[in-house]
């Protein structure tokens, strides 16, 4: 069994694996994300800090997906997905059959 716990930001992720979490799922700051709140998720640069912090102890970090796009906006989602590999994201949870099948 694992512990995976929800980070909105980088202090909430690095407070996660230093209180024992052995994964993190996060978000995007846009519309790839169900959680797209001001003032919370990812910017691509604190992400980086975050997977690179979770790293140093053995952890790893998901990216959530978990939005369903339209058709007309699915390039959205498919950038996200190349961004979180980009970035380093041990894996995606993705909501959309369409958005895993393109990962």
């Amino acid at each position: 069994m694992q512990l995976v716990c929800p980070a909105g930001n980088l202090p909430a992720l690095m407070a996660a694996i230093d209180n024992g979490a052995d994964a993190v799922y996060v978000g995007f700051r846009d519309q790839t994300n169900a959680r797209a709140f001001p003032g919370l998720n990812f910017s691509d640069d604190d992400l980086r800090r975050g997977i690179a912090c979770a790293r140093q102890h053995r952890r790893k970090v998901y990216l959530a997906l978990n939005t369903y796009p339209e058709s007309a906006r699915m390039s959205e989602w498919h950038a996200a997905v190349d961004r979180a590999a980009d970035i380093g994201a041990s894996a995606i949870i993705a909501a959309d059959m369409a958005v895993l099948d393109y990962a």
